[in-house]
């Protein structure tokens, strides 16, 4: 499946790296992955420990071995996962992710995008293609993040007032109906009112473009929750000039459960 992300391609940071002890063939637990240390894979899973929706660790491969990592998902329903810090030629992928109940689906590439239908304990093997390039060893970065939908309401029927200025939004999250009443009009039309927002339990995600006499079309492709973030993933197209101009926007009414830091990222 394809990898969006999204979502969020911030830059890994740099690891300095201590060793593990290599994991004996009889060992009956799994090997605990911590930030800061170099995990020597062998035969045995390797355990990541997600917190906050989010867990990196740097790993060593043998060539022709697999890795085994192992996740539980929690209460998600993404998962977001890329293999970094190796040559962009390196033959390492992800081959498989097997869910339980022992499904599998695969190969793809050095990042994957998945919906986790059921929640539980996944296993991703990690690998070399058997069909291209020789066998590949060497340390890499797993980064590996675990999402869960947010439900929202497309906020229709409003209009960016003309007092609305550049710094009039100063983020994309409005907590206030004063707030909101400052940047925002009703424009209702018939048979279709504006879609109420009720801030005692709600809040509003909005992007404001500027000016433009072009047709640009905003569409939401996801809204996630990864820890304390809130990651909105967005389409944006442009089709024909027209007579007159307007600012595009976009915006969307979500429940107070579902607050954090809102991140909005271009697919």
């Amino acid at each position: 499946m394809k990898y969006g992300l999204v979502l969020c391609a911030a830059a890994l940071l740099a690891l300095s790296c201590g060793r593990l002890g290599k994991a004996g063939k009889d060992d009956a637990a799994a090997v605990g992955a911590a930030v800061g240390e170099v995990v020597v894979a062998d035969s045995l899973p390797i355990k990541m420990q997600v917190s906050d929706g989010h867990v990196r660790a740097a790993i060593e491969k043998a060539p022709g071995r697999t890795v085994d990592v192992v996740f539980d998902s929690g209460a998600c329903d993404l998962l977001y996962g890329e293999i970094t810090g190796v040559d962009d030629t390196a033959n390492i992928r992800f081959n498989q992710i097997v869910m339980p109940g022992g499904l599998s689906d695969g190969p793809f590439g050095k990042s994957i995008r998945y919906d986790l239908e059921k929640w539980g304990t996944y296993h991703l093997i990690i690998g070399e293609s058997l069909m291209v390039g020789e066998p590949w060893g060497g340390e890499f970065v797993l980064d590996l993040r675990l999402g869960c939908r947010v439900p929202y309401i497309v906020g229709r029927n409003y209009f960016v007032k003309n007092s609305y200025t550049a710094d009039g939004l100063p983020s994309a999250t409005i907590t206030t109906r004063e707030q909101f009443d400052a940047v925002f009009g009703k424009a209702p039309v018939m048979g279709s009112l504006p879609t109420p927002v009720d801030f005692d339990s709600q809040y509003v995600i909005a992007m404001i473009e500027p000016m433009t006499d072009e047709a640009v079309y905003l569409n939401v492709e996801s809204l996630v929750k990864i820890g304390d973030r809130v990651v909105m993933t967005y389409s944006r197209k442009v089709g024909d000039r027209r007579s007159y101009s307007v600012r595009p926007m976009l915006m969307l009414v979500v429940d107070n459960e579902y607050a954090g830091t809102v991140e909005t990222v271009m697919e």
